[in-house]
């Protein structure tokens, strides 16, 4: 580990708008540090919390909490957060798995997964954030209109998704193959980030697929 990834983890765990699992009472601290009744939304694998940041600037009435195994990563997303002076972005440090200890009802509006691993090999397939595994949980956390979002520039996960839904017989709410603004598509999902300028760059289309239970 390098000596900056070090300090960043060091010293994430003190900043004022980052919680991690093994703390006892998380549910309430994190409403504590909200201290509202506002519709929460969480952003899974927020790695740098660029996606929550700025729809956290487009809706000041909502919460937002980024989910992210990494404090590294945590670390960059909440400076970010407190450099723009947002007071309803929040951060996790925990595990996707985890999402019930910080959840034990329906409260969440909305759930966004820009960019997840695609995970591919089959071996694997049970980490991907879609799998019916990780959608029974998103299931118990979500409120009866909540709506599931997933961005991906990766034609097998985009695919796989579609065939799970249709399995666990969702809705689906809004498919495209190649977002744009043209393709009719809500404007929170043409947020565009660096990871996503980068991608556009190198000639790859962008998916979009939102659905429910």
């Amino acid at each position: 580990m390098t000596r900056r990834k070090h300090l960043k983890q060091s010293e994430v765990r003190t900043l004022p708008n980052v919680f991690h699992s093994k703390q006892p009472g998380l549910d309430k601290l994190i409403r504590t540090y909200f201290n509202n009744n506002n519709p929460f939304t969480l952003e899974l694998g927020c790695g740098n919390g660029e996606y929550s940041n700025t729809l956290a600037q487009k809706h000041p009435d909502r919460n937002f909490l980024g989910i992210d195994r990494a404090g590294a990563r945590i670390w960059a997303a909440s400076k970010a957060s407190l450099n723009l002076n947002l007071h309803n972005t929040a951060f996790v440090i925990t595990y996707v798995e985890k999402l019930l200890e910080i959840f034990n009802q329906p409260v969440v509006d909305e759930i966004w997964i820009p960019y997840p691993n695609p995970l591919p090999h089959r071996r694997k397939m049970k980490k991907i954030l879609t799998n019916p595994a990780f959608l029974e949980i998103y299931k118990k956390i979500l409120r009866p209109d909540g709506i599931i979002h997933l961005k991906t520039d990766d034609d097998f996960l985009y695919e796989y998704t579609l065939q799970i839904i249709e399995e666990m017989k969702m809705t689906i709410r809004f498919s495209t193959n190649n977002l744009t603004p043209e393709s009719g598509a809500p404007q929170d999902a043409l947020i565009v980030t660096r990871f996503e300028q980068d991608h556009l760059f190198a000639g790859k289309t962008i998916k979009y697929l939102s659905f429910s239970f």
